[in-house]
């Protein structure tokens, strides 16, 4: 019974808790505060099932989407995936002089700009910034595969 709890958590509502980057995103704080509630009850209910060794197998909600939203902007910027050309943006003009972000500047995005604190946290404000930093900081985006992507962003969001 100490792994049912788990794996009917993992199963069963993890899945659809973080079912949508694009839905999710741009919902207010305190709703995803509900869902970090929910996680860590069943959280506690699996430690308390096995209290002589409790790793933390449960990653956080944010996390989790963090990792799917950018995932989904590999398929849209790199992998040019047809259904997904809507949410495409795009990349800013090239610069006019050397810099040290030269280089990482043509594969960036231009985040659009928001007025309001609910377009700021919907999909593509939030996800083109979070794009940026990646490319700034890590050479992520040049992997093949979406797996190998997918690896790398969950080492670099830990960081």
């Amino acid at each position: 019974m100490p792994r049912g709890v788990d794996f009917l958590y993992k199963a069963q509502v993890h899945p659809l808790m973080e079912y949508s980057p694009l839905a999710w995103s741009s919902c207010p704080p305190s709703y995803l505060a509900t869902l970090g509630r929910f996680q860590r009850r069943a959280q506690r209910l699996d430690s308390d099932k096995r209290p002589h060794h409790a790793p933390d197998s449960f990653q956080p909600l944010q996390k989790r989407r963090d990792v799917a939203g950018l995932c989904v902007m590999h398929k849209a910027l790199n992998l040019h995936t047809p259904h997904l050309a809507a949410i495409k943006l795009p990349r800013p003009p090239p610069p006019l002089h050397s810099t040290r972000v030269a280089p990482h500047r043509q594969e960036q995005v231009t985040v659009p700009f928001s007025r309001t604190e609910h377009h700021l946290r919907s999909f593509l404000p939030r996800y083109g910034r979070l794009w940026n930093q990646l490319v700034h900081q890590t050479d992520l985006h040049h992997h093949a595969s979406l797996q190998d992507f997918k690896r790398g962003v969950n080492s670099w969001l830990m960081a």
